[in-house]
């Protein structure tokens, strides 16, 4: 039970520590709209993630940190970490398109829009989902660096099944999203080839995991 606390402790602390850095970043480069967007998203995600111990809004601050790295090869990286913060409100906690346009302006709040598959009993047909998420500038590289997180974190949270569901989606969808919109934008290449390329190396290695793991009796 102790060694449970000072895992839930740590991971809280940490989580607090990046939201800080975050918003001390952003406040070094004058994008108050980003950190408005972050706070006003911290507001909202006030739950946990699939493992019951990390703070839910860990996954938006984690996209922020990556694309934060790759933020001088993008065209709108206040726009694009403001959509990173708040691509998942409208489907998980159902505020409408008009709140986050009205907040944060119509290029925002249209690449929110695109973010959202699933909406008041709605759900996107995906071929149409991800191709106006490719037609998009800002969020085409949300959506892969979101990707990019979803993969990083599946392991010990989602079933094998679910883990093969998403590096099938990722393949079938994202890695031709990502060569689309790297034509279409070229001034944002080097963005989407980094977000291509981590994911084409977590794709590897979780497979290489998931060959151990079945080569692994259930006696050994």
């Amino acid at each position: 039970m102790a060694d449970k606390e000072e895992t839930i402790e740590l991971v809280v602390d940490t989580y607090t520590k990046q939201f800080i850095a975050m918003r001390f970043w952003l406040l070094g480069r004058n994008y108050f709209l980003a950190l408005e967007a972050l706070e006003y998203a911290a507001e909202c995600h006030t739950g946990k993630r699939k493992d019951g111990k990390t703070p839910e809004y860990f996954h938006q601050l984690s996209i922020g940190r990556y694309v934060k790295s790759i933020a001088t090869s993008l065209e709108y990286p206040e726009a694009t970490l403001a959509t990173v913060f708040l691509h998942d409100l409208c489907e998980d906690y159902d505020i409408g398109f008009a709140e986050i346009e009205g907040r944060f302006g119509g290029e925002i709040g249209l690449a929110v829009r695109l973010m959202t598959k699933k909406f008041r009993g709605y759900r996107k047909p995906d071929e149409q989902y991800y191709r106006e998420i490719g037609d998009c500038k800002i969020a085409s590289v949300t959506k892969g660096a979101d990707r990019v997180h979803n993969i990083q974190t599946m392991i010990g949270v989602f079933t094998y099944e679910k883990q093969q569901e998403y590096i099938e989606e990722t393949e079938r969808y994202i890695l031709p999203l990502l060569k689309g919109a790297r034509r279409r934008f070229p001034k944002q290449e080097p963005a989407y080839e980094n977000i291509r390329h981590v994911l084409v190396s977590q794709i590897e290695l979780l497979r290489a995991v998931h060959r151990a793991q079945e080569n692994i009796s259930p006696g050994s």
